[in-house]
């Protein structure tokens, strides 16, 4: 039992560790980094390395970790598209193949060569080339495994030595192990990044909305800016054909504009229109009206107006500027064509870090040799617009229609005012009632963002605790299978032990003097000591044997897999889970006092609850750390309280909770912890699963320097 306990410790440390970071870490970034010095330090290997597959086919180095400088750095360097070619790229999402190279001995092992065998590693000779490229990196060996996100081939996971080295299955185990964190890690912060971006956009939306809605002048100039700034643009237009618009001119006209109901908003970069043009404006020329005839033509999103055939009259407008991309937005209000609303991107410049320089035309014959790094600069390059972009640009366009047709509606309620006062009064409170709506339209808008942004960091805490209950579950099932096997034979190991000492006690009753030799031996090994050991012996291993099976029947009973539905269970048996997983925390001098009472079984999603257990409980174990009490305690109280309904109460003796703290503590992203040691979404997710899922109570009873008391009330069948 020792010796498999050595083995397995450290693939379930850096498991450990691993899972540890993926909880904690802040940015995708800062999981890859911590995650290949774990590997690094795991592996006593050279290099290590997460290799990301760009929307080019090219890959980019974008974690790695190198031990005492024995290898050149990657770090930041961009791999061409056929140093992996596409055959190689099918077989590792076909698969999932783990690839493995000795260049010692010229091979290459692969998994899931093999259908009826996909784990077992089948070797093939290495191919010239490629020990070639290794060579010129500096690898003796290696060992390269797939990084997924459902079918689509995310990356590689990539381990380096610089000399011959050889790797343990129970190591590539736990690399996969690995692996399979950094999926989920990746899918959750790709979920966080797309609900962030979605934010900021209805953060946009409503600022616009703002300047076009709530003052008493419709600010089209300042919602140009704002719209010009969201798509990260160079400059906008907007060309509004609108009579109160005109009328609120109290300036000269501009003779450019074609009549006085035109009014153009103009911000950042502009085409200069030249001399010779026969129209002083963008907005005037056929390709406009040939391409907006109806309210069902769409957005015109054009990333390089170089290359549009309709515009081939106004380049020479924007020669003299850096704008290359256009999108124009047309403003349609009921099959009434309001304007354009138009948005300029300038060319970009990119630069590429190449990891060595690549010819091409001799990329089939010849492999790289150096890896050296290589800048190319890229100018002139376009942004292209994306669906996003089109989406988003149909909301803003949707926002400026509504705000001007409601103004040029209330300008024409002002003018009827002057001789009809009946019609003004019925007018003006229809006004004030759209004014409402309008109003009332923001604050679901603003509504339906929080209510999202909780939704999302739910589903995404939901989904991490699931992958962490499925790890446990299959973490605690493989350790369950040899402890069930040495518990077993134990019994077996006693009575053999039992009948060797009777056999050597009847020797020594027919033989009470056996040659010397045998003395010296029993001498040597100290016979009459061995023979009171070693039932203490086992007896030390039933014990420790028991304390195992009972720490994973725990684990297994707290990830609760098979009960995902709503069940009748034990309430006491999850909080005697929950608290001998946590148990490692508490001090010595902590107490935990139990007080159950009677309790039927309660209808209740079980993992669900234990989730709540953990937080609370976790938050009273963090109390007690943090308070300076000579006698530390945490009281578990259950009972009874109505025929149909129960209560449990966990108390602590800590520091308690201010009053300006306890009446936020279960808002969304609400927390006192700091960075990176609390999400804040613990107990608002308690207070979903108490209240909505279960139909029950949750209050906080705190006061400072006298404890904290949460106290759960639930009912005993769900309706």
């Amino acid at each position: 039992m020792t010796g498999q306990s050595m083995v397995s410790s450290p693939e379930a440390g850096l498991l450990s560790r691993v899972t540890d970071w993926v909880r904690r870490s802040q940015s995708l970034s800062e999981t890859l980094t911590t995650t290949v010095t774990e590997v690094g330090q795991f592996l006593n290997c050279d290099r290590v390395k997460i290799y990301q597959f760009l929307p080019d086919e090219t890959g980019r180095v974008v974690a790695e970790w190198i031990r005492e400088q024995r290898l050149p750095s990657l770090l930041g360097l961009t791999f061409p598209a056929d140093d992996i070619p596409p055959r190689a790229r099918e077989v590792f999402i076909k698969t999932r193949a783990r690839s493995i190279v000795n260049l010692a001995e010229r091979a290459i092992g692969q998994t899931g060569v093999d259908p009826t065998a996909p784990e077992e590693i089948r070797y093939r000779p290495l191919d010239s080339c490629h020990a070639e490229y290794l060579t010129a990196m500096g690898v003796k060996s290696s060992l390269v495994m797939p990084i997924l996100q459902e079918t689509v081939l995310w990356g590689l996971l990539v381990v380096h030595h610089a000399k011959p080295q050889s790797v343990a299955e129970e190591q590539v185990q736990a690399l996969q192990m690995v692996v399979d964190l950094l999926t989920v890690a990746i899918a959750q912060f790709n979920l966080t990044d797309q609900a962030r971006a979605k934010a900021e956009r209805e953060s946009v939306l409503n600022q616009i909305c703002g300047l076009l809605h709530s003052l008493s002048t419709i600010e089209l100039q300042a919602a140009l800016e704002c719209t010009v700034s969201a798509f990260k643009g160079s400059g906008g237009r907007l060309w509004v054909y609108a009579k109160s618009l005109a009328a609120e001119l109290h300036s000269p006209r501009d003779p450019q504009l074609p009549s006085n109901c035109v009014r153009l908003f103009q911000f950042g970069s502009q085409p200069k229109m030249p001399e010779s043009a026969p129209f002083a404006l963008l907005e005037e020329y056929g390709a406009w009206k040939e391409r907006f005839q109806s309210e069902q033509d769409s957005i015109w999103a054009i990333a390089n107006l170089y290359k549009e055939p309709m515009l081939r009259n106004l380049q020479p407008a924007f020669r003299s500027t850096n704008i290359r991309g256009l999108m124009i937005i047309p403003l349609w209000y009921r099959q009434q064509l309001l304007g354009y609303l138009t948005v300029f991107r300038d060319e970009i410049e990119t630069e590429i870090l190449w990891a060595g320089r690549v010819d091409p035309d001799q990329r089939q014959l010849y492999p790289r040799q150096s890896f050296e790094v290589w800048k190319e600069t890229y100018q002139g390059q376009i942004e292209p617009w994306t669906e996003i972009d089109l989406e988003f640009a149909c909301a803003i366009a949707q926002q400026f229609t509504t705000a001007i047709q409601q103004y040029e509606t209330h300008q024409q309620l002002q003018v009827l005012n002057a001789s009809l006062e009946l019609q003004v009064q019925e007018r003006t409170a229809r006004l004030e009632q759209l004014l409402q709506q309008t109003s009332h339209q923001a604050e679901q808008l603003t509504e339906a963002l929080s209510t999202l942004q909780q939704t999302q960091s739910q589903l995404i805490q939901t989904e991490k605790m699931s992958s962490l209950g499925q790890l446990v579950a299959g973490v605690a099932h493989e350790i369950n299978n040899p402890v069930n096997f040495i518990h077993g034979n134990i019994s077996h190991l006693n009575t053999y032990v039992t009948d060797l000492l009777s056999l050597i006690d009847a020797y020594q009753m027919y033989y009470p003097n056996p040659r010397s030799e045998i003395v010296e031996q029993a001498d040597e090994i100290d016979l009459e000591f061995l023979r009171e050991d070693f039932p203490r012996t086992l007896s030390s291993l039933q014990v420790g044997t028991d304390r195992i099976r009972q720490i994973v029947l725990s684990l297994r009973n707290f990830s609760r897999l098979d009960q995902a539905e709503c069940k009748a269970v034990d309430i006491h048996e999850g909080i005697d889970n929950t608290l001998l997983i946590l148990q490692h925390r508490l001090s010595s001098e902590s107490k935990v006092i139990k007080e159950y009472g009677d309790l039927p079984l309660i209808e209740c999603y079980a993992g669900q609850l234990n989730q709540v257990f953990m937080n609370l409980l976790s938050n009273a174990i963090d109390a007690l750390e943090e308070t300076n009490s000579q006698t530390p305690q945490i009281w578990i109280t259950t009972k009874l309280v109505e025929p149909d309904r129960v209560a449990i109460c966990i108390r602590d003796n800590g520091s308690g909770i201010p009053e300006n703290v306890r009446s936020r503590i279960f808002d969304p992203f609400f927390t006192t912890k700091p960075i990176g040691k609390g999400t804040g979404m613990g107990l608002a997710i308690s207070y979903e699963i108490v209240v909505q899922k279960h139909g029950g109570t949750i209050q906080c009873i705190s006061e400072l320097n006298h404890g904290t008391e949460f106290w759960i009330e639930l009912p005993v069948r769900q309706e």
